[in-house]
């Protein structure tokens, strides 16, 4: 155990023959440690005596168990570009990236998380198995099934997987292309696989994930961090955590106010997290026992994003008391028309009451997150955004107000998976049109980077055809430049189709999708 780590659950005691399992993420050792995702999974396995898990990241410099005795190896991926430090990992240890070209005696090599439950296609062939939906309790029956099946083929043992709900073996399916690069057909190759993978989530989530291990190094150092909500019922309808983890659903009040009180027996900062943490129907609730408990002890409160229209004195009162001096918002767009066209209600009024609510109660300012690009974007809806942030620090001088720009990036699942997404040349235009309009006013513009988010939307919208790519992509270094290098190297020679060909097209309703696979419910 490293000596900065608090584990606030009880390790079980292994047994001799238990699974031997490498739990990795795809990033350094302080990201992955704050993600309470992966560290749940991580607790899960390690609270049972028939396996034996380790954790793994791009910067470990030293395992437990060695790689020619790992028998599971399980990728965590929150982010498309995480395919870098998939292929770290790999690399590092001597494993061939690509599935099809390990035999039995390699550990059997699974992959989960939100990107893959979303689109898996652009990496599928790096996994032997890919989870769909949330997996608390599907890498219990995998890691069962595993460890009952030791000494047959790898083929055996992911046949015996594919018959487990939310598992997807890629190689079970094949694709067949239109000339016009379309998908003509998703075939099985194999009879037993499902039709359909349907994504599983947990109906039950009364108790709520909270971190499992308090570290010090983590990228937030020393926090105890609890889910107070799964998914969000407002459905935003670019919103990728709306429609990926539905249905919304909330640990009971009383669960997480005991959370509250276990997490400070470990550190002094609590961290609520979840899509909409306000939409808790017990908030208020939360909120005052917070507060009466930061008047017997001193300890700090983070939360993510709020929504505006439900900022209330209460909530604005907690946050300053627990030391919270910022907190991020999300307006999306610069007038109602869009805001409603979104599925964003927010009505001008609710924004500027909301700003005002916070900086009245002693916040000291808010980070505000936008969207340019959006379907049926017109060039009044960006003079409006530039507009509506003028004039909330007009009326809120000493309130600091940042701007943080990124691009409409189509994700699959959601209502706006068909749509293109605009040239980085427009978007760039439109970008530097907000910030001239910004200059001197106070506001501080933060805009994300428009070529990285064309990337991830070719990633998120791409198929299997992208893998080869992905490979030369990192062996060029994983820049911006060796996109077009490699596409200009070997692009053709695969028939890949052109970047621009998945993400700046409008796809018509009857045209198969790369992710149809995916029963998303």
């Amino acid at each position: 155990m490293k000596t900065d780590e608090k584990f606030t659950y009880t390790k079980s005691v292994k047994n001799t023959d238990a699974l031997k399992v490498w739990m990795c993420f795809p990033s350094s050792y302080a990201i992955g440690m704050s993600s309470l995702g992966y560290l749940s999974l991580f607790r899960i396995l390690d609270q049972v005596d028939y396996v034996y898990p380790e954790r793994i990241f791009t910067n470990t410099e030293k395992t437990q168990i060695s790689a020619r005795d790992v028998e599971l190896l399980s990728f965590s991926v929150s982010f498309e570009l995480n395919f870098t430090g998939i292929f770290d990992v790999l690399k590092k240890y001597n494993i061939l990236f690509r599935s099809s070209e390990r035999g039995d005696e390699c550990p059997v090599i699974i992959g989960g998380g939100p990107v893959l439950s979303s689109n898996p296609e652009p990496y599928a062939p790096v996994f032997d198995v890919i989870t769909i939906g949330e997996g608390e309790n599907l890498l219990l029956e995998i890691a069962k099934i595993l460890k009952d099946s030791r000494g047959l083929s790898k083929q055996e043992k992911l046949l015996r997987l594919s018959e487990l709900e939310g598992v997807y073996v890629p190689e079970f399916y094949e694709f067949e292309y239109k000339k016009n690069a379309e998908i003509i057909s998703i075939s099985k190759k194999i009879e037993q696989a499902p039709d359909k993978i349907k994504r599983i989530y947990i109906e039950n989530i009364d108790n709520p994930l909270c971190m499992p291990i308090v570290s010090s190094k983590s990228m937030f150092p020393d926090a105890y961090i609890i889910e107070t909500s799964r998914g969000c019922p407002r459905r935003c309808k670019f919103c990728l955590a709306s429609y990926l983890t539905l249905p919304a659903r909330y640990p009971v009040c009383d669960e997480i106010l005991k959370e509250i009180d276990r997490g400070l027996e470990y550190c002094n900062k609590i961290a609520l997290l979840g899509a909409l943490i306000t939409e808790h129907p017990q908030f208020d609730k939360i909120c005052n026992y917070i507060i009466g408990k930061r008047a017997q002890k001193a300890f700090e409160i983070s939360v993510s994003s709020l929504r505006i229209d439900t900022i209330t004195p209460d909530i604005i009162k907690m946050l300053v008391d627990c030391g919270q001096k910022n907190a991020t918002v999300a307006i999306e767009a610069g007038n109602e028309r869009l805001r409603k066209f979104i599925n964003k209600n927010l009505s001008d009024e609710e924004i500027y009451n909301g700003v005002k609510i916070a900086a009245e109660n002693g916040l000291k300012g808010f980070k505000t997150y936008g969207i340019i690009g959006l379907p049926t974007e017109k060039e009044q809806d960006i003079e409006d955004l530039a507009c509506l942030m003028k004039d909330l620090k007009q009326d809120n001088k000493g309130f600091n107000l940042s701007l943080c720009i990124s691009s409409f990036v189509p994700k699959a699942h959601t209502p706006f998976e068909r749509q293109p997404r605009q040239t980085n040349k427009e978007l760039e235009r439109k970008s530097n049109y907000i910030k001239k309009q910004l200059l001197k006013t106070g506001v501080d513009f933060k805009p994300a980077s428009i070529k990285w988010e064309y990337i991830q939307g070719v990633l998120s919208m791409g198929d299997r055809r992208l893998y080869p790519i992905l490979e030369q992509v990192y062996e060029y270094g994983s820049t911006l430049g060796s996109w077009n290098r490699v596409y200009k190297d070997i692009g053709w020679e695969l028939n890949v189709p052109p970047y621009d060909w998945y993400i700046s097209r409008k796809k018509d309703q009857g045209e198969i999708l790369p992710w149809s696979l995916i029963d998303n419910l």
